[in-house]
């Protein structure tokens, strides 16, 4: 048996130590502090230094009832991120009331402190008069000499307690636009049901037979911080400026302490942020990358939300020198890992890796969410050294989300700084695409990052493997496509296809059985392309747009012509002519075409079996399957012509206003913008089975352009003030002038970010047929930036977005 009479428990008493410290407690309705109030049972003592009797704290402690009962529940108010107008109610394992753990403590009050209290008590306040390494230096020089100043701290470790990073931080480090991260301590019971969500009921007689073996033989938790020691006569003081932690959403407990240097156990007051607390943070509890990420980069007014973790990482590795005992019942113990590991995460990402911070919804089953992992809610767990290991905790995962959520994108910083000022701001994000199971982000620089499906090669790379693991720590990033600067890129179905930056010559990878990524007609060349490669017989040409459809794909030459390849089945490419090179176009699906009247193309999209084209004068033309409406005309020309007309309506007309087309499958969109008018107007026409046009009209598809009606109804009758707009397979997005997403169309995967979808009491989760806000995260940017502006791209069941 493990000698445990360093803690200063004897042995034959653990178990029942064990079954008091993880087992629930009745709240004591005497363990609160009204904001800007003294605690009752100090009455007006604050001249006054003697310790409160037992008579007093009787009848303060039915005062303290009564005033409980009449206080206001607390609101949380989400602009602030705190709590008003009430106070947070003592956590239901707080065993003593404040009055009884003053008692014992002979008038003092003992606080532990587990996160910026174990290296700076502050500059202002009771327990800024502590001095931690004058404190340090008297332990070390004698441990029972007596201290005479009136707030002292001593290193010590709580029992069945763990150090965890979830606590939103809105106004110390961080903001409420960019919240940071500081650390909370959790029971282990709470984290026990952090990792098994489900009711005991829910998981099985199995599973609760295994949770109850386990939490009996398991030791308990110990953390190490410091214990503060405030003397009497500065209690009601301290007591009142704590109190703004209770309006901050945090829960008040009395806890077992250890002392380090002695091994006594002393009852210790604890503030903590609990899970059902608005601001505890689950997701970066179990995404341990999305942390350290968040803490590399936010500020807040007590400053860069890394200081505070990395001195806290260096109290711990101290702590753990200074005190030999200590340490060995922390290794005899589960422990704080993650401080450490998250200060080697940040360290890496402040010096070796950039992260982006973006926001998804819908499929992530090739990780085109960048949400990977493993685990069960109610996966078992394993005992380690007198530890449970969650099988699950190295990283969040998630199939699908119907909601938008955080995502991160980790990758290498640049190694060449022969000219840093050049350089600066070429990592700034100015586009994201999306598409069949991958997506990407392209920097002002020209870095390319692919990442998701890579089942034909579409990532550009040979990897099946959306990134490749950075060092010992769990941190993943993704490299930019190699050696190829991009001006411009887009994302078919399975293949993708990109202009360079500097040349303008056009590569194409991925998905190549139907020739969409080098121009091919069969044979070994149709093979899938895992490397950029230019389309056969457009070695000579330069581009200045790219379009990339299911097995088709359409580019704008610099002189304004339309090329195409790959599949042409439907009539959705040109008929293949003489090339540039003189080859013959037997070897080779390109096609060339150019308006009657010489007016240069400026945009192309290609769609399932249809491509869409825009001209200098406004004027839309297409060209293949018109099954749906979606080459916006009544009459289709015979596929053997394979040449675009001019859409009906006043988008085929000169000057037409229209600024830009976006495609899904078989349905359009178009921006129009007028001479006199500073508004965007919404033009759609294809395919509306599902709602992607956003309105139930009857037809289940459009065939002429009209005007899409952006009115609805939602809390009162509003219109969508456009910015700009995306596709999806068989969705539509629009981004309002405010920053708002808005989302219509098929939803089956969640990929329309809105949550759930109901209309007269009936739920389809499957279609929206109205415009409906994008719901979850704030899609926001980490400081520097003070830029609002919105990126965002729809796939084949997923949307991505991000602020810059």
């Amino acid at each position: 048996m493990t000698d445990l009479s360093f803690l200063g428990y004897p042995v034959l008493f653990l178990p029942l130590l064990l079954l008091f410290l993880l087992s629930s407690h009745p709240s004591s309705a005497n363990g609160f502090i009204a904001p800007n109030q003294s605690p009752s049972f100090l009455g007006n003592r604050r001249n006054n230094s003697r310790p409160p009797s037992a008579a007093i704290m009787s009848t303060s402690a039915e005062e303290n009832h009564q005033q409980q009962q009449e206080q206001q529940q607390p609101q949380w108010d989400p602009e602030t991120q705190t709590y008003k107008n009430g106070i947070v109610p003592a956590h239901e394992s707080m065993s003593l009331s404040l009055e009884e753990l003053l008692a014992l403590n002979h008038g003092k009050l003992k606080i532990f402190g587990y996160g910026s209290l174990c290296w700076h008590p502050g500059s202002k306040g009771v327990l800024s008069l502590a001095n931690i390494e004058e404190d340090e230096h008297d332990h070390e020089r004698n441990h029972g000499s007596a201290v005479k100043r009136k707030v002292t701290t001593d290193p010590g470790r709580a029992i069945g307690y763990q150090r965890c990073w979830a606590q939103r931080s809105a106004d110390h480090r961080g903001t409420t636009e960019f919240n940071g991260i500081v650390c909370t301590l959790l029971s282990d019971e709470e984290v026990w049901r952090l990792h098994h969500p489900r009711s005991d009921d829910d998981c099985g007689e199995e599973i609760r037979e295994e949770k109850e073996l386990l939490m009996r033989s398991m030791r308990p938790s110990m953390t190490e911080g410091l214990i503060y020691t405030v003397h009497e006569d500065l209690v009601e003081d301290c007591l009142a400026e704590l109190d703004f932690r209770e309006k901050g959403g945090y829960a008040r407990d009395v806890i077992d302490v250890v002392e380090d240097d002695t091994g006594n156990i002393v009852k210790a007051l604890l503030y903590r942020g609990t899970p059902d607390n608005p601001a505890f943070w689950k997701r970066v509890y179990f995404d341990l990358p999305l942390a350290a990420a968040t803490m590399s980069v936010a500020i807040g007014p007590s400053g860069h939300n890394d200081v505070y973790l990395l001195n806290l990482d260096k109290f711990l590795t101290h702590a753990a020198k200074c005190s030999p005992a200590a340490a060995l019942a922390l290794e005899d113990h589960a422990k704080d890992d993650r401080t450490g590991e998250l200060a080697k995460m940040v360290h890496m990402l402040q010096n070796n890796y950039r992260p982006y911070f973006l926001f998804g919804a819908g499929s992530n089953e090739h990780n085109q969410l960048l949400l990977s992992g493993s685990g069960d809610e109610c996966s078992t767990s394993s005992e380690s050294n007198g530890r449970y290991d969650i099988k699950f905790t190295g990283g969040y995962s998630a199939k699908e989300v119907d909601e938008l959520v955080e995502m991160l994108l980790v990758v290498p910083r640049e190694t060449d700084n022969s000219d840093a000022t050049s350089s600066h701001g070429n990592h700034e994000p100015v586009s994201l695409h999306a598409g069949g199971g991958h997506s990407a982000l392209l920097t002002r620089g020209g870095d390319l990052y692919l990442w998701g499906w890579n089942q034909s090669g579409q990532l550009g790379r040979q990897s099946k493997d959306v990134s490749s693991k950075s060092s010992s720590v769990y941190l993943n990033s993704v490299k930019p496509l190699a050696n190829i600067k991009v001006a411009v890129a887009d994302l078919g179905h399975n293949h993708t296809l990109v202009i360079e930056k500097e040349t303008g010559k056009l590569f194409g990878f991925g998905e190549n059985g139907r020739g969409q990524a080098n121009g091919c007609t069969s044979g070994d060349s149709c093979a899938n392309i895992h490397v950029p490669t230019v389309p056969l017989g457009l070695s000579n040409e330069t581009f200045v747009d790219v379009a990339a459809g299911l097995f088709h794909s359409a580019a704008i030459t610099t002189d304004g012509f339309l090329v195409t390849w790959g599949c042409g089945r439907f009539g959705q490419c040109l008929y293949p002519g003489q090339n540039q090179e003189g080859n013959d176009s037997k070897k080779f699906s390109v096609g060339r075409w150019r308006t009657p009247d010489g007016s240069k193309l400026v945009q192309v999209v290609c769609g399932r079996r249809h491509t869409t084209i825009l001209d200098e004068l406004g004027r839309v033309w297409s060209l293949g399957d018109n099954k749906y409406g979606q080459l916006g005309r009544h009459k289709s020309s015979p596929n053997s012509a394979r040449e675009p007309m001019l859409v009906e309506g006043p988008l085929g007309e000169d000057n037409s206003g229209c600024i830009a087309i976006m495609s899904g499958w078989s349905h359009i969109l178009a921006l129009v913008k007028t001479k006199n008018s500073t508004e965007i107007t919404l033009y759609g026409w294809g395919r509306n089975d599902k709602g992607q046009l956003g309105k139930k009209l009857g037809e289940s598809f459009v065939a002429i352009p009209q005007i899409l009606d952006l009115s609805f109804h939602n809390d009162g009758d509003q219109s969508i003030s456009i910015q700009s707009a995306c596709c999806g397979s068989e969705s539509s997005h629009l981004l309002d002038k405010s920053g708002q997403i808005w989302s219509c169309g098929w939803n089956e995967h969640g990929n329309l970010g809105i949550n759930h979808y109901e209309e007269h009491g009936h739920v389809d989760a499957d279609c929206c047929w109205t415009w409906k806000a994008v719901t979850g995260k704030r899609i926001v940017a980490p400081p520097p930036s003070s830029r609002k502006d919105i990126l965002f791209a729809a796939g084949g069941a997923h949307l991505i977005a991000m602020a810059t």
